[in-house]
């Protein structure tokens, strides 16, 4: 799949991205684990002076990519407007593609995996597509940053949608009895594809996600309303 839309935002990312300082180097100390970078040289992730230095080239970066498209941001104008030197951005990332992955990976758990807990399916219909407006509008600069990245070496549409269905899928068979393990497989993937297209349709519309139409068409059209839990 190929995302098409380059948007781009001029809302300050102080609104809606998790830029604030003292928020992500709480976020970075909490999700070192999911760092796997070919680069990680046996940095102590949880050090101060390495939270601060890979939040500032997170903010710098999310920044340039709020004016440039990811092909043109090159390091040394990661490292100019960060204020290191090659060989410290280089301890922490193989180039800017190692970047851009882990920034990916700080969005799908910061921003979509409360949306993904067992607690949010347990909902209802109508419950979870609320906590989904909820956290899309929240983030939806950040969101749109990160779409920004879909590029011949990053594939954001299958990185989302892997995300969305290994989640789904794992609920579905510990939830979803009366089925086959081909038809879990199945919901899951398609239930991924819907919610991957709810996100970027009202992303692209630049509209607030409207869950009683969310449901609509999903549950009537798509006769999905035993993939979810009825209100």
């Amino acid at each position: 799949m190929t995302v098409n839309s380059k948007n781009t935002t001029n809302s300050s990312l102080k609104d809606s991205v998790p830029d604030d300082k003292e928020l992500l180097e709480s976020q970075y100390k909490e999700k070192d684990s999911v760092r796997k970078s070919k680069g990680d040289k046996g940095i102590n992730r949880k050090d101060r002076r390495v939270v601060r230095t890979e939040t500032k080239i997170h903010e710098v970066f999310l920044d340039l990519l709020k004016e440039n498209s990811y092909e043109d941001i090159t390091v040394g104008m990661i490292l100019e407007h960060a204020e290191i030197n090659r060989s410290t951005f280089y301890k922490h990332y193989v180039n800017k593609h190692d970047l851009a992955s882990e920034i990916i990976v700080r969005c799908q758990e910061s921003v979509l995996l409360p949306i993904l807990g067992e607690e949010r399916f347990a909902m209802g219909n109508l419950g979870f597509f609320k906590a989904l407006q909820n956290s899309v509008n929240k983030n939806r600069d950040f969101l749109t940053l990160v779409r920004k990245l879909d590029s011949a070496e990053i594939n954001i549409n299958k990185s989302f949608h892997d995300y969305f269905y290994k989640r789904i899928k794992t609920y579905y068979e510990s939830k979803v009895y009366n089925s086959t393990p081909e038809e879990r497989d199945l919901g899951a993937y398609i239930s991924a594809d819907i919610l991957l297209s709810v996100i970027w349709y009202y992303l692209d519309k630049g509209e607030e996600i409207q869950p009683d139409n969310i449901i609509r068409v999903v549950v009537n059209t798509y006769g999905l309303r035993s993939y979810y839990t009825p209100e």
